[in-house]
């Protein structure tokens, strides 16, 4: 009996040494506990700083800008600085995506969709995306008449809200940036007193504030939903995923019932149709992703990247102007002198207004929208400024590092448009600039994203003073913690300006 305890204590004093053992070369960082690895010191310094992205930033003070350290049973390197940023964007050998739990449940338990997929599987999605959208306005004249049209609305939509006192900032852009895409994507748009739809973008908001980057607690140790489902968040995880699942669902039965014979209305019908016409992929050597989950999981990404980061940049930016109204005389300026009063705004006009263009590109620097990015994976053992790296290991950019380098950014903290311009007023690009990221994983809603960010925040320009309400608090800048920082929620006074037509 005392050999048995013996054999088996060592045995598992052997397994727990060989678990909180670092690999060979591994990138420095915390040190690592039994089953749940460096998770106590992150959750410290975050509950510290309040923040995930600058708890790295201060490991990274620590350790250095390649910082490794393990949560649960998974290994994680975070990289700083815009110069490792972007080389470990550039990385093929760091395009992989994390196949952790959280990101495996919300497409149930495999490898669907777009957004979390890798190899021949996202290589198609992307593929077929890409080449369907385009075929339905994506960066053709399509989508701009169908951007200046949402942003037509939108105004007017304004003008009645803006009539019953301040307007809430922080939902207002969810319905008309979303309109934007769901006219390619599904072929119709949705009204603004649409119950259900303001339903689902409610739980959209909840489902960013309630996650995080590296998929929560949830994703490091699942076995925690067996125990403490609630307190984990796996019961709240599950019915947030429900909910979108349910209202996706139904969007694609509609297209089902009226779908056409030949020539699809949209990318929904589009990809219904390779399902249906499945016969001449008899002879691919690659797996077919047309099925209906695939589908419904393509939606899921687009529906929540495609919609969710460019309303918060908006809501962020008016936050921003809602505590430095100074800058609003100055962009009217621009517009009333290149424009006039009897004229709209139109995506025409994006080289014609240089100062809003590098406002925009400013407020991508120095506003925190989505500091962490989405996590990439080491699909190989990569040998990475010194360290070796291996397989398997969920690689986090830190893009608050990048937009924060002072090797690349003349005080940084200073919000200054004038680093977008040069010496004559003209905008100028700027390498170090890299709010869609890039290498093959650059986001693919780029084109339409700058689009309605530019011509939604012109047009609120053009036709009303935006000012702080007296009623309210000043604009929070620093807003949730989650997958993204969502805005917290604020008001602004819109005074409707004199116009000749």
């Amino acid at each position: 009996m005392f050999m048995t305890i013996f054999l088996l204590l060592a045995t598992i004093s052997v397994y727990f040494y060989w678990i909180c053992e670092k690999p060979k070369n591994f990138p420095p960082g915390p040190k690592w506990l039994p089953i749940i690895g460096s998770f106590p010191t992150l959750y410290k310094l975050k509950k510290k700083c309040g923040y995930a992205h600058l708890a790295f930033q201060e490991l990274a003070k620590a350790y250095g800008p390649v910082v490794g350290l393990k949560l649960g049973k998974h290994k994680f390197v975070a990289i700083s600085t815009n110069e490792l940023v972007k080389k470990a964007l550039l990385t093929d050998e760091f395009n992989g995506r994390p196949q952790g739990f959280f990101f495996r449940l919300r497409s149930f338990g495999k490898a669907k969709g777009v957004l979390f997929t890798e190899g021949s599987i996202w290589s198609q999605h992307r593929r077929f995306t890409l080449r369907r959208l385009k075929e339905f306005g994506l960066g053709q004249d399509t989508m701009v008449q169908q951007v200046e049209f949402e942003a037509s609305n939108f105004i007017n939509f304004l003008g009645e809200q803006s009539k019953k006192g301040p307007v809430a900032m922080h939902t207002v852009f969810d319905l008309p940036v979303l309109n934007s895409l769901w006219q390619m994507f599904a072929g119709r748009r949705f009204e603004y007193d649409d119950a259900k739809v303001k339903e689902i973008l409610d739980v959209v908001h909840d489902v960013f504030r309630t996650n995080d980057t590296m998929g929560g607690i949830i994703s490091f140790m699942p076995f925690l939903r067996f125990i403490i489902p609630e307190l984990s968040g796996y019961n709240h995880l599950m019915s947030t995923h429900e909910k979108l699942w349910g209202f996706l669902d139904e969007e694609i039965k509609l297209h089902e019932e009226n779908l056409p014979t030949s020539q699809p209305r949209d990318l929904i019908d589009a990809f219904l149709m390779e399902i249906r016409d499945q016969t001449h992929l008899a002879n691919r050597e690659e797996q077919s992703i047309f099925d209906r989950e695939n589908l419904l999981i393509l939606c899921l990404d687009l529906f929540l990247a495609g919609s969710k980061t460019t309303t918060d940049s908006l809501s962020l930016i008016f936050a921003f102007l809602g505590r430095n109204v100074n800058y609003v005389k100055e962009l009217q300026s621009e517009l009333d002198d290149v424009l006039g009063r009897n004229c709209a705004p139109t995506l025409a006009d994006v080289t014609r207004l240089p100062k809003i263009e590098s406002f925009l590109a400013e407020a991508a620097r120095y506003l925190i929208m989505a500091p962490m990015g989405v996590p990439h994976r080491s699909t190989n053992d990569v040998f990475f400024e010194g360290y070796e790296i291996p397989k398997d290991t969920i690689i986090l950019m830190n893009f608050y590092s990048a937009n924060n380098d002072e090797k690349v950014w003349k005080d940084p903290q200073e919000f200054r448009p004038q680093r977008f311009l040069d010496e004559n007023g003209k905008l100028r690009s700027n390498s170090a600039s890299i709010p869609f990221g890039v290498g093959k994983r650059r986001c693919l809603g780029e084109v339409l994203a700058r689009h309605t960010l530019f011509l939604f925040f012109a047009s609120i320009l053009h036709y009303y003073d935006v000012s702080p309400s007296p009623d309210h608090p000043l604009p929070e800048l620093l807003g949730y913690d989650g997958f993204v920082i969502s805005p917290k929620p604020y008001y602004l006074k819109l005074t409707p300006r004199q116009t000749n037509f």
